[in-house]
């Protein structure tokens, strides 16, 4: 088959044939969201939440705590706190130790490596994760300058991707990618994406109008899966799931051949539980403001969008977690003898460049005295950041 030719479209089995009614006029999603959302947001943001609230009371307890003392401290009640520690021990961001005790996991270390990647590593792991609970391939999303961007996917042998025929950047009306970002968009956010990359009909089922398209998204509930039926292409059905972020506009999403549709609808519900551990990624790397005490979530002002950063490597930053490693690991501060023949790890903080060096002991070839290797910048780092006096100061693991 060309790709510029696509063949008759064979029906799908219902419930997949879904109608495309208008059902209110798009100048209402503008004023839609021009309201108050709740506090917590959507409800994944609420169960993220609630798992960093766990997450938290693990990392108080380094030898492992008891559930009953862990949902006391975290406020959770037995039902609210068992979904969540099963999703935290399979994301690794908490350890079963057997006898009802848990610690903390892998998971929360690998989100301290620097400079993104590992916020992008632990995505990557939960993108694995969807993609074998839902049986399809899973897509991470977001919508950057203008533009639907794919940042990262997770396919197989098994779970076969999309065949990108048609640019996605140009194809958001068709696409269930494309059709989530723009649900998350207010009218005129719309009405200038589909004025830069005008509605082509890609398959019978393809929405051209531009009316017609608004109206569809409208239709959507806050929060509900978007879902594309064989309208990109007509060997593929898909869907995505929204991941708003204060204003910006994210997704995750997975896409079926059309002989596996009827798995549509559970795979999509698989995926929706995978919008937690995403959530709570960005939550500990201070994507997303923490919750602050009884006053609630701290937010963003509302002209300040919040991004979902792109999971490439980036000039080296101090996310929060980083810093917690970093205090767990360097407490000691190393005498003048010792700092100047360190035999291990250590960490030189120095307030007057705002930064931290992280300096590792590699062995000499032939078994001879440790050498220094070239440092691991930690930057820019705030006053007060780390537990030392004024001036420069190095601090061992010991």
């Amino acid at each position: 088959m060309r790709p510029g030719r696509p063949g008759p479209a064979p029906a799908l089995p219902l419930p997949f044939a879904l109608a495309l009614a208008p059902l209110r006029h798009p100048a209402l999603t503008a004023a839609a969201r021009g309201c108050t959302p709740p506090a917590h947001g959507t409800e994944a943001l609420a169960q993220a939440r609630r798992a960093l609230a766990v997450v938290r009371v693990l990392e108080r307890h380094p030898l492992g705590v008891r559930a009953a003392q862990l949902g006391r401290e975290a406020g959770l009640a037995g039902p609210e706190l068992r979904p969540l520690l099963a999703m935290l021990c399979e994301e690794e961001y908490a350890d079963a130790l057997g006898a009802g005790a848990f610690a903390r996991g892998p998971a929360l270390d690998r989100l301290a490596a620097p400079g993104g990647r590992g916020l992008a590593g632990q995505l990557q792991r939960t993108l694995a994760l969807a993609r074998d609970s839902a049986g399809a391939a899973v897509y991470l999303s977001r919508y950057a300058e203008g533009e639907v961007l794919i940042t990262q996917m997770a396919d197989g042998p098994g779970t076969p991707p999309v065949r990108e025929w048609v640019d996605f950047r140009a194809a958001a009306h068709a696409s269930a990618v494309g059709k989530c970002l723009l649900t998350q968009l207010d009218h005129d956010g719309r009405a200038d994406h589909v004025a830069r990359h005008r509605p082509a009909r890609l398959t019978p089922r393809t929405i051209t109008d531009s009316r017609t398209l608004f109206s569809a998204l409208d239709a959507v509930a806050p929060g509900a899966p978007v879902f594309d039926l064989r309208e990109y292409s007509p060997g593929v059905v898909c869907s995505a799931v929204p991941l708003t972020i204060g204003n910006a506009a994210a997704c995750l999403a997975l896409s079926l051949p059309v002989p596996h549709a009827h798995r549509l609808r559970h795979a999509t519900e698989a995926l929706r539980r995978k919008a937690v551990p995403v959530l709570l990624a960005l939550l500990l790397t201070g994507t997303i403001p923490p919750e602050t005490g009884a006053g609630g979530p701290a937010k963003a002002p509302a002209d300040t969008p919040v991004a979902v950063p792109a999971p490439v490597p980036r000039p080296a930053g101090v996310t929060p977690e980083t810093l917690r490693h970093l205090r767990r690991l360097f407490r000691t501060p190393l005498t003048r003898a010792s700092a100047a023949a360190p035999g291990g790890p250590h960490l030189v903080s120095d307030p007057a460049t705002a930064a931290a060096y992280l300096f590792d002991a590699v062995p000499e070839a032939g078994g001879g005295q440790p050498r220094l290797a070239l440092p691991h910048t930690f930057a820019p780092l705030r006053p007060g950041s780390l537990p030392t006096p004024d001036g420069l100061v190095v601090l061992g693991t010991t």
